[in-house]
């Protein structure tokens, strides 16, 4: 009987493993972020010519975002190419230089800028996607599975006890 109700769980196991793979895989492929990698990459942000003029005029700098999406770990490079210093944050950048943003932990930040009319910069970041994040996802989905197919297999397959044995 022991043996029995092993290979049921094993089974059991193997099965709502295999649902939860499934259906977390299916899930993400649907439903996954297009910003989302999972590795850093430098992003390349340009100043154009004329933009302080712009922004003391109050018009929009239509080249630049007012806000831009990030992984952890992401470089944001500004490229100043304006005849005048400009900051993002903690990085001023000299007229004709580049300065570097690191980008840090998973969260939405808003800078003081002096490229944009608002004097706002909107960064979101996002965490990392890592094979640990997958993982984490299967088990959560597969062995709750696991232990409710179990427990369901008892009910609609019960397990008898053999005639002459006890129980």
């Amino acid at each position: 009987m022991w043996k029995a109700v092993t290979l049921r769980l094993i089974f059991s196991l193997i099965l709502g493993m295999l649902a939860g793979w499934a259906v977390s895989e299916i899930s993400y492929q649907l439903l996954k972020d297009p910003n989302a990698r999972d590795q850093a990459r430098r992003i390349e942000l340009v100043i154009p010519p004329g933009t302080a003029e712009r922004v003391a005029a109050g018009e929009p700098v239509l080249s630049l975002p007012e806000k831009m999406t990030f992984v952890e770990g992401d470089l944001l490079v500004v490229k100043n190419l304006d005849s005048v210093s400009h900051q993002l944050g903690p990085v001023w950048v000299p007229p004709q230089s580049s300065g570097v943003l690191e980008v840090g932990k998973a969260s939405t930040y808003q800078y003081t800028c002096t490229f944009q009319t608002s004097r706002l910069f909107g960064i979101e970041v996002k965490p990392n996607l890592t094979v640990e994040t997958r993982i984490q996802g299967v088990l959560l989905m597969g062995l709750p599975s696991a232990a409710m197919l179990g427990l369901y297999s008892f009910l609609i397959f019960p397990i008898r006890a053999k005639e002459g044995t006890s129980a």
